[in-house]
């Protein structure tokens, strides 16, 4: 539960969807209650709202970027799942009626291609061993392999990916080791 606490909040910086922001426990004599953690809401081809688990794999990062939460001198606690915790947890909340679908992005984890395999496997674990099929949104990992974002994409419903700066310069002055790194 601390894991979930400390990745659905660093997760709520990715601002491709918004959370549900409301945190009510139930009461005697209603219905209901919310969650603030790691609930956001997203659209369905067909205009319906879906709602997603938002979070990150792991909030460590090798990288140092001025910009980011998650950036390495930043004195915050950490956490990270393996992909068998991701996809248990998604399916444990999939079968609580709390989501139709995971949102999942991560910090730096190794590189960027190991950060890639291990997204793949948490979504491969959903697919081909839980049989989930519902909505998957994912960040691709910028500076991995083309090969294995294909990979990663082909699991997703939808992937973005993140574009921080709009020059090199700019990149340069707030994260000088990722401007180091080829594209």
């Amino acid at each position: 539960m601390e894991k979930l606490e400390i990745l659905t909040a660093s997760a709520k910086y990715d601002v491709a969807c918004t959370s549900s922001g409301s945190d009510r426990k139930g009461q005697a004599g209603a219905l209901g209650n919310t969650s603030a953690m790691g609930i956001c809401h997203s659209f369905a081809a067909d205009g319906r709202c879906i709602s997603l688990l938002k979070v990150l794999m792991t909030n460590g990062c090798v990288y140092d970027c001025a910009y980011c939460i998650n950036r390495k001198s930043n004195p915050i606690r950490r956490a990270a799942f393996t992909p068998e915790e991701i996809a248990d947890i998604t399916m444990q909340f999939y079968r609580r009626n709390y989501i139709e679908g995971l949102f999942l992005s991560s910090g730096i984890m190794r590189s960027p291609d190991y950060t890639t395999e291990q997204l793949i496997s948490a979504l491969e674990l959903l697919r081909n061993v839980y049989h989930f099929n519902g909505y998957i949104h994912v960040k691709a990992i910028p500076g991995a392999d083309e090969a294995l974002l294909s990979r990663l994409g082909l699991l997703a419903d939808r992937m973005s990916v993140n574009i921080e700066l709009p020059s090199q310069e700019s990149l340069g002055r707030l994260a000088p080791i990722r401007a180091r790194c080829p594209s």
